[in-house]
């Protein structure tokens, strides 16, 4: 049977669609199988969710409409009312396999438990020459906000030497850059013997030699000392965080549960900034949750202004059912949260640029990925996305490129021929 897959949300499902794709490879049988890995963490994200199975099942009225991942999870019933034939929550996203087999005899298979993340693995990442390299599942931290820590289950975590032996693999298949990826990377190895810490667990993938690593996102707990110094020194370690923020305003944050203020997201920030070469970094902010007033507001602005963000996720907040957060009072008409979405996007943008005007001639090093309009496209290890006029090179290719020009919405390099950088 013919696979194919559709991937709404964040870097795990992305390396559980390929954990699918390996599982489902050499089905046996005719026809399509299209899989749906869904998320949840917005109302708008499960509104595509649904309308998507919509649309594979009146494009593809035979085919097997299988739908995975954190809304199956969340609301099955919505999926399957939306056209899909199985319905797969995220405890048994591992076991696809054996559920579609019994599924098209006909049988019913029973639940299990959660599956260790050892027994995860992936060969190669086939829609990404930066490859995701899932090692942590699960958080404990319940955002009042949040739908994600419901659906995803206990805290799990890939042991170190497994996930380097899984970064050998796909180091050998030929990816130059490792993205980690998990739910709550602040919390890795909380669930292992000995209890290794993130850093521990680093250490052990930077064994696996002629490739760079890179942290997906990581929140503010985990920006420890440790951390920092470990990226001051190993130059395969990407200088680029993305550190969720959600809100400047410790009243706020203190409403949604998150386990910091926003002086101490600065400190942890900013020293990451200033010991790491050419280092940068992202945030997601969240406006109008509920209490939100306009001075809470300017403190998130007044704070982003001062770290400067290379990168900011903007989102409106969205009341999840089942979540605190939801019935909360004071909730912040929905006017007033795309005009703070939108001046956050303005001010993104103004950010963006004063990042990467601070890199007007330095070199960077990015990884080559797609090539359009005569242009090489991809992200140096700072997550500057460079373009670069050249041909002859090969996709996957790092190589050392200075920064020539910077426009709003695009940033030019040249090769630099210098061998003694």
């Amino acid at each position: 049977m013919r696979v194919i897959t559709h991937t709404l949300g964040c870097r795990v499902n992305h390396y559980e669609s390929q954990l699918i794709r390996e599982r489902l490879s050499g089905l046996p049988g005719a026809g399509e199988v299209h899989v749906v890995n869904t998320c949840a963490v917005t109302s708008l994200a499960a509104r595509k969710g649904r309308k998507l199975v919509r649309k594979l099942r009146r494009e593809h009225p035979r085919a097997l409409i299988v739908a995975v991942g954190c809304q199956a999870t969340d609301s099955p019933g919505e999926l399957r009312a939306a056209g899909a034939d199985l319905v797969i929550p995220n405890r048994d996203k591992a076991r696809i396999r054996e559920l579609v087999l019994a599924h098209l005899r006909g049988e019913a298979v029973g639940g299990e438990g959660w599956p260790a993340l050892a027994e995860e693995r992936i060969a190669r990442d086939t829609e990404q020459i930066r490859a995701n390299l899932k090692v942590q599942d699960g958080c404990s931290v319940a955002c009042s906000f949040c739908k994600t820590w419901q659906v995803r289950g206990p805290l799990r975590s890939k042991p170190p030497d497994v996930a380097r032996e899984e970064a050998e693999c796909l180091a050998a298949a030929g990816h130059p850059e490792l993205v980690v990826a998990g739910i709550n990377l602040a919390q890795y190895g909380e669930d292992l013997p000995g209890r290794p810490s993130l850093v521990d667990l680093l250490r052990e993938l930077l064994r696996v030699p002629r490739v760079r690593i890179r942290l997906s996102s990581l929140n503010p707990e985990g920006v420890t000392g440790e951390l920092i110094s470990l990226f001051a020194d190993e130059r395969r370690l990407c200088p680029y965080l993305h550190v969720p923020l959600q809100s400047g305003d410790d009243r706020v944050l203190a409403r949604m549960g998150r386990p910091y203020t926003a002086a101490e997201y600065a400190d942890r920030v900013g020293r990451f900034l200033e010991a790491v070469p050419k280092a940068t970094f992202g945030a997601d902010v969240m406006v109008g949750f509920p209490g939100e007033d306009e001075a809470a507001f300017r403190r998130t602005c007044s704070l982003l202004e001062e770290l400067a963000p290379l990168r900011l996720h903007v989102f409106p907040f969205s009341p999840r059912p089942g979540t605190p957060a939801a019935a909360l009072p004071d909730q912040v008409p929905p006017a007033v949260k795309r005009e703070r979405a939108t001046a956050l996007d303005e001010l993104a943008r103004a950010l963006s640029l004063r990042v990467r005007r601070g890199f007007l001639g330095e070199v960077l090093w990015p990884v080559l990925e797609e090539r359009a309009g005569g242009m090489w496209r991809g992200h140096a290890e700072n997550y500057i996305i460079l373009s670069l006029p050249s041909d002859g090179l090969a996709r996957g290719t790092i190589l050392p490129v200075r920064v020539t020009e910077v426009r709003d919405d695009i940033t030019v390099g040249v090769i630099e021929d210098n061998q003694d950088i």
